[in-house]
């Protein structure tokens, strides 16, 4: 049988069989690398005001837009999978896995929620299981993820190694990924916006000083430079500016994106301007269409 991708992550957590009454106990999930199997696991209905947030949460934007969809979908079809907390005493709990779910449910005005319960949660299964469950669903921008990585090295002395191992990625992963926290502000800001990406921050990330990191940042982002581009230019000359597409383009650009509202680069290949849009569903095409007749 293969190996998840991720290891053991949050199948851990689900009852391995179904049961009729409200509450249940579950056998211990089987051994292997770590412990997050370990422990009674109870699913219950509990008051939604009850539950606290994970302090060892690593994501820290939440898209309005994705909850709304999220609530909408939760109110159409019923909440799929529960919330996954532990126990904090008799009649309080804190959030394990789940908090784009409790926040959707919240916005419904829905004052009981099914969880499962999970008890004797040490801290670091609380940051090791919040950091699983976001990179599953792809939730975690790099800084974000960064950051996740760099609690379980400096809080619960996880070594590079420990961290790869648990969460099922190689140990380069992990340190290329802690690399993006010692760029400058202004990059790990543009790495967190999405002005670029994982490929282009690794480039800038090379680079021995921090003024040439933020003079190849800006290159990059007033000229729409791909990551190949990007590659030449470094292996070139870094400090080398193109400056190929005049401020009057960049204006009606920047015009052209606010008025669709949606993410609009321009870059210039010999005489010709590449116009590029990032759609991430058929809706949003549709929608710019309907914006553009």
């Amino acid at each position: 049988m293969s190996k998840s991708p991720l290891g053991r992550g949050l199948s851990s957590l689900i009852p391995n069989k179904s049961t009729e009454h409200t509450v249940s106990s579950v056998n211990q999930a089987s051994s292997g690398q770590n412990n997050l199997g370990q422990g009674l696991t109870y699913i219950e209905n509990i008051d939604i005001q009850s539950i606290s947030l994970n302090p060892y949460q690593p994501r820290v934007e939440f898209d309005e837009q994705e909850i709304f969809n999220l609530a909408q979908s939760i109110k159409d079809k019923g909440l799929l999978q529960p919330l996954t907390v532990s126990r904090i005493d008799q009649n309080r709990y804190e959030l394990i896995a789940g908090e784009r779910r409790l926040r959707a449910i919240k916005s419904l005005g829905i004052t009981t929620v099914p969880v499962i319960i999970r008890e004797n949660v040490s801290d670091k299964d609380k940051a090791e299981l919040a950091l699983i469950e976001n990179i599953q669903r792809q939730n975690l921008n790099p800084i974000e993820k960064a950051k996740g990585f760099a609690d379980l090295h400096q809080k619960f002395e996880m070594t590079q190694e420990n961290i790869a191992t648990h969460l099922g990625i190689s140990r380069s992963v992990v340190a290329n990924t802690l690399r993006y926290l010692q760029l400058p502000k202004t990059v790990q800001n543009a790495l967190r916006e999405g002005h670029i990406t994982e490929g282009h921050a690794k480039i800038i990330a090379g680079l021995p000083t921090q003024a040439l990191q933020e003079k190849v940042l800006q290159n990059i982002i007033s000229n729409a430079l791909n990551v190949r581009q990007t590659e030449q230019v470094v292996k070139k000359d870094p400090n080398q500016q193109l400056n190929q597409v005049s401020p009057e383009v960049k204006q009606w650009i920047q015009g052209l994106s606010e008025k669709i509202h949606n993410k609009v680069e321009v870059r210039k290949k010999g005489k010709r301007y590449i116009v590029t849009m990032n759609f991430f569903s058929e809706e949003e095409i549709k929608s710019i269409y309907q914006k553009l007749l």
